[in-house]
């Protein structure tokens, strides 16, 4: 499965408490379930989704149901199976996955329209001894594909801590596939990176890293730099010729999926996504420059462990689940706040323009992102101007929002 689930990590997912702190004005919509436990999804172009599951087949998900478009040979187990996809193209996607007995971690891509496979590198886990078994745990996730179609993958340490900052190893590592095949190893130092993200604007790499017990850790990658683990890591003492991290999480989330926003959604324009599995939460992070500020955490602890997060070309963001129990492996819709929806109930009415007024009291020029921390916890739906800042000026849109859904519905 994505996330490998140890003794520790099942009490702390028993010791959180069931409340939300979900943001006024988002709310999910299950969307069905899926065809086994989720790595990754995927949206093309078009709009079509896909996901894939660790037991090795990748589906594509249409209204409520699944259809398999191609599996590769994998024995799924901890951290281990067919680990996650990217899309390379509407035609073509990247997939990582584990041979049986993990002795190789292998980067293919795979044709959707006929499901066959092209093998682009296979990554030994032993190299002292190529055909023994490795540890299922700490094997990574998604690739991702930068804007000159090349794939970076991260590998976790398979467990086996030491060989993270070894170069000589593929363990602990981050790669970059170029387009014409070749290879090279682009960061080191890392315990478990489940997904990353490429920021075309900077030309640089965002992954995110699971620490042991807490140090989750959010790294802005260059190319060939030691991240540092084993010998540090979240906000331990740095070391020297080590990178220290750009954040890290109070506590621990466990990372799971990412993706960069496309500036399609009018709420969520700049910055990525990042799901966590422990939390059961998808982070908003505003900007993708350093220093990076604390997330805004959009839903939490409304559905089972978030796997993986992608979004759709015109704004709108699905997720995937996976938990332990029946129904819980499924794909979502996150819904943000509608434009003038100032209580967060998904409406715009007379009920808006008083939450509004309530909401000025505590401030009469305030950051969108801002006005659920005030005295009235209100949604970002009341920047109805979407200026990025709630003034008496969104009172004026609401009225034309409220007044031409009431035409509406008289025509």
């Amino acid at each position: 499965m994505k996330s490998g689930i140890s003794a520790l990590l099942l009490l702390l997912l028993v010791a959180l408490p069931a409340v939300s702190a979900t943001l006024p004005g988002f709310r999910v919509e299950r969307l069905g379930d899926t065809e086994g436990f989720p790595s990754s999804i995927a949206i093309d172009s078009r709009g079509n989704i896909y996901y894939t599951v660790t037991g090795g087949t990748i589906y594509r998900f249409f209204g409520s149901g699944s259809t398999a478009v191609a599996t590769v040979p994998t024995d799924m187990g901890g951290n281990s199976g067919l680990l996650g996809m990217a899309l390379l193209d509407d035609r073509t996607a990247v997939v990582h996955y584990t041979t049986p007995l993990q002795t190789h971690d292998v980067v293919s891509t795979i044709d959707l329209r006929n499901g066959s496979e092209t093998v682009l590198q296979r990554f030994v886990a032993d190299i002292e001894s190529p055909g023994r078994q490795s540890p299922s745990e700490h094997h990574g996730g998604n690739p991702t594909v930068a804007a000159d179609g090349s794939i970076f993958i991260g590998i976790g340490d398979y467990s086996w801590h030491l060989i993270a900052p070894d170069p000589a190893w593929n363990g602990g590592k981050i790669f970059r596939i170029s387009r014409d095949g070749l290879v090279t190893q682009y960061a080191r130092g890392l315990r478990n990176p489940f997904d990353m993200a490429w920021d075309p604007e900077r030309k640089r790499l965002i992954v995110a890293d699971n620490g042991p017990t807490g140090g989750d850790e959010i790294n802005i990658i260059r190319d060939n730099m030691d991240l540092g683990w084993p010998h540090t890591y979240g906000t331990l003492p740095p070391v020297a010729g080590a990178t220290p991290p750009d954040y890290v999480f109070p506590m621990t989330v466990a990372p799971t999926g990412m993706v960069l926003l496309n500036d399609a959604n009018p709420y969520l324009r700049d910055g990525f996504l990042l799901g966590a599995f422990v939390t059961r939460a998808i982070y908003f992070f505003g900007d993708t420059a350093p220093p990076i500020a604390p997330p805004h955490v959009l839903v939490e602890k409304e559905t089972a462990q978030v796997i993986d997060v992608a979004q759709r070309s015109d704004g709108a963001i699905f997720f995937a689940t996976g938990g332990f129990s029946a129904g819980t492996t499924a794909i979502w819709r996150l819904h943000g706040p509608v434009r003038g929806d100032c209580d967060g109930d998904g409406d715009v009415d007379a009920a808006d323009r008083d939450a509004l007024t309530r909401e000025l009291g505590d401030g009469s020029m305030q950051p969108t992102r801002r006005v659920h921390e005030g005295a009235h916890r209100s949604s970002w739906g009341c920047d109805a101007d979407l200026d990025g800042f709630v003034t008496a000026a969104d009172a004026v849109e609401m009225l034309r929002i409220d007044g031409w859904r009431r035409r509406a519905v008289r025509r």
